[in-house]
């Protein structure tokens, strides 16, 4: 099984187990639910007490989120395209956006998130905001072509993109 073939229709994510615990299917890992308003409420807290130091933060805690994901993969044995698409479904299927991630070459990725569920719209973070959601694709970008990438955000809602 992989999880995410295209041939297989939509997989069921998330299940309740035998105790009313949500989990997911592929893992097996525990699954909690947060609104982008509770999202908001942390990163607003973490700029209070950090300031520009948050956004370090963020993207930090989105590569170890992505890494801990990507520890999923070589178990279910699938190739760079089904970890693309997988990751997009995931994306959408958990509120993240609708996420468009094409790989260019083996130096250069481009994602396109539409209605991103990270946009903060605070004064003081600058025209870009999505630092948890950059350092998901840092990580899942470095692990699929096998190098270190960095993510730059170059348009953002916040500063009024699309």
């Amino acid at each position: 099984m992989t999880g995410f073939n295209r041939n297989e229709g939509e997989p069921q994510l998330i299940s309740r187990d035998g105790k009313d615990i949500l989990r997911d299917s592929i893992t097996n890992a525990r699954v909690m639910v947060m609104s982008c308003s509770g999202y908001r409420s942390m990163c607003d807290a973490l700029y209070e007490q950090f300031q520009s130091g948050s956004s370090v933060i963020l993207y930090r805690m989105g590569e170890g989120y992505a890494r801990n994901l990507l520890g999923a993969v070589p178990k279910l044995g699938m190739n760079t395209e089904e970890i693309v698409y997988g990751f997009e479904r995931l994306a959408f299927l958990a509120g993240w956006g609708k996420v468009n991630l094409r790989i260019i070459d083996e130096n250069a990725v481009e994602c396109v998130v539409e209605k991103c569920a990270f946009v903060l719209r605070r004064q003081d973070v600058g025209s870009t905001s999505c630092y948890f959601f950059s350092g998901v694709l840092g990580a899942v970008t470095s692990a699929l072509l096998d190098k270190r990438f960095s993510v730059k955000e170059v348009k953002c809602e916040a500063s009024g993109s699309p």
